[in-house]
């Protein structure tokens, strides 16, 4: 089965919104099927090991596992994701990172932040995906977007403690009001920029909510800082035609 495309006017309204979705990568069934592997998978090492070079806010053991697990790889470049993906930036694209949220009952709140602040990249051009591993909602700590605040760069200041980063977009040029929740069932998705303004409250449910964030570039940016000595960028679509940065075809076999 050929993966869905986006058509003419989804990839207007991603541009007029900053994001698009929820799509279904895989079925809630399916990805049900897969929560016990994920599980084990987060509470493993990755092989190797690195010891330093991580965002503070970074967790190795939820960062870029598609380096070492095969599951990881194949949650990262579901073609149901990668497809629509090339719709809006082109069909060459390199698997930059992926991260799983993995975030529990208490867990900190996720200040409101545009990607771009944070990330080593020149130009600075991503198209990311959120694929919820478990039932997102309200209740277990959502993300919230603020449609169309991707047209717009804002400043970002030191973040409170209470904080799980450690920078955040400054408060006052923030309107919540605007704010919307983005619920997701096991298996969907959804696609956003690097400049959207985004945010997730504390877990305040019983509830664990993870997702999986995967951050697809086109082989035109550059990657100016890699996260570990291992750190290599698969080719997940199209080819590498500039030769700027680290890349691999060959995923991950075993986990």
């Amino acid at each position: 089965m050929v993966p869905s495309k986006l058509n003419a006017d989804q990839v207007a309204q991603f541009h007029q919104q900053g994001f698009l979705g929820p799509f279904e990568a895989m079925s809630v069934e399916s990805m049900n099927s897969l929560r016990g592997a994920v599980t084990e998978l987060l509470q493993t090492k990755p092989n190797p090991y690195p010891e330093e070079g991580w965002h503070a806010s970074l967790i190795p053991r939820h960062h870029n596992r598609f380096l070492d697990s095969a599951l990881a790889y194949r949650l990262s470049t579901l073609p149901e994701m990668v497809s629509r993906m090339t719709s809006i930036v082109g069909e060459d694209l390199l698997l930059w990172r992926a991260h799983f949220f993995d975030k529990g009952p208490g867990a900190k709140e996720i200040p409101w932040h545009q990607d771009y602040n944070y990330w080593p990249l020149e130009p600075p051009v991503i198209i990311s995906a959120w694929l919820a591993i478990d039932r997102v909602t309200r209740e277990n700590a959502c993300m919230q977007f603020i449609p169309g605040s991707h047209r717009k760069l804002l400043p970002h200041i030191k973040a409170t403690p209470d904080m799980a980063f450690l920078e955040m977009a400054d408060p006052a040029h923030v309107d919540t009001s605007l704010a919307i929740d983005i619920e997701l069932e096991p298996g969907q998705f959804i696609l956003f920029n690097e400049r959207l303004l985004h945010h997730s409250e504390v877990n305040t449910s019983n509830l664990q909510r993870c997702g999986l964030s995967i951050r697809l570039i086109p082989p035109i940016v550059r990657v100016l800082k890699y996260d570990s000595q291992n750190h290599v960028l698969p080719i997940v679509s199209g080819q590498d035609r500039m030769g700027f940065n680290q890349t691999n075809v060959i995923p991950p076999q075993d986990d």
